[in-house]
């Protein structure tokens, strides 16, 4: 059973805003045990984060607890430049490249992995996020969102 936590947010699965790096990283590793989960988590925070505006990842990081937040460091960091439009060949290709893997194996990943962050956040800050994203990123995003909020 998961414990109860004195929270200022709500996060979409119960697991709670504050779940350690251990299980965030854990369901990662059930999901796609064929990678390692930090680099999965880190390839797609740090594509994600780049391509945000500077505000939300702001947000992002400030909903995350402190492991996570120390985990993601390099994708925080502050950038000058504005939030560039993206699509989801860019988008998959540089999280292939970052991973070493092939492009047709990302979608999973990210499946995963937005999963894991929708685990940490509200849904305010979802849908933030999602109206920044291209339409069929936008659609593994919010399948992901629902995956989150299933019971296991």
């Amino acid at each position: 059973m998961a414990m109860m936590h004195n929270q200022e947010t709500e996060s979409w699965s119960g697991e709670g805003v504050g779940t350690s790096v251990e299980s965030f990283l854990a369901r990662i590793n059930r999901e796609v045990p064929e990678y390692s989960p930090s680099e999965a988590a880190d390839a797609v925070m740090s594509a994600l984060c780049e391509r945000l505006p500077g505000g939300l990842v702001q947000e992002l990081k400030e909903q995350f607890p402190e492991g996570l937040r120390r985990l993601f460091e390099r994708s925080w960091k502050d950038r000058t430049a504005p939030a560039q439009k993206f699509d989801k060949d860019d988008f998959y290709l540089d999280i292939a490249e970052r991973m070493q893997i092939e492009a047709e194996n990302v979608r999973l990943v990210l499946h995963v992995v937005f999963a894991s962050i929708h685990s940490q956040i509200t849904e305010r800050l979802a849908e933030k996020i999602d109206s920044e994203l291209p339409p069929n990123i936008s659609g593994t995003w919010n399948a992901a969102r629902r995956a989150a909020d299933l019971p296991r």
